[in-house]
């Protein structure tokens, strides 16, 4: 599989990301963050970091790395998915190491969890639909018409009458007989 196209729509999705979480804040940010971000022990365990924001902030946070997760594990090849659940969270962790730098922007344990949540979710949903495909793809070849269980039928001129009770075969068009089994091994 050329995954080209799929590393090009991978780069402008983190272009975006990149944007939307380092660019310039069209609001302005309450000063929630504890000194040192997600680098200081305390900010993981303040009260602060978990009960303040919104619930549409989360759930965005959530929402905007499932993408993230999906065209990693999509890029990453299957039998190395959990590279791409260290990919999202590697990608997540760098963004909230930059927003200790920026000014109007905050750096966050409760985001680097959020955002890591989204994109264990899209490398999960990436391995689910591989799991139902796969499935699909072996049900589908063990499925076989009725017709093709049954032996083929012989046509009508060669197909063999068995007799009840007896050992020798009469071939119906000729009117021939064959010996067969016991019967022919006392006849010669």
């Amino acid at each position: 599989m050329d995954r080209r196209p799929l590393g090009l729509v991978a780069a402008a999705y983190a272009a975006v990301v990149l944007w939307v979480t380092l660019g310039p804040a069209p609001w302005r940010t309450a000063t929630h963050q504890i000194e040192g971000g997600i680098l200081n022990p305390a900010a993981w365990t303040s009260p602060v970091t978990w009960t303040t924001g919104y619930l549409a902030e989360m759930m965005f946070n959530i929402a905007l790395f499932v993408p993230v997760g999906v065209l990693a594990a999509l890029l990453i090849r299957r039998r190395h998915w959990p590279l791409a659940l260290v990919a999202g969270f590697a990608f997540t962790t760098a963004i909230e190491l930059a927003q200790l730098l920026a000014t109007d922007r905050i750096s966050d344990p409760r985001d680097l969890v959020m955002n890591t949540t989204g994109a264990v979710v899209g490398v999960f949903l990436v391995l689910v639909a591989r799991m139902v495909r796969r499935a699909g793809a072996i049900a589908a070849s063990e499925v076989r018409a009725p017709a093709d269980l049954l032996p083929e039928a012989a046509p009508e001129s060669t197909r063999l009458v068995e007799l009840v009770g007896a050992s020798t075969a009469v071939q119906a068009d000729s009117g021939t007989h064959a010996g067969s089994g016991r019967a022919a091994d006392r006849a010669a």
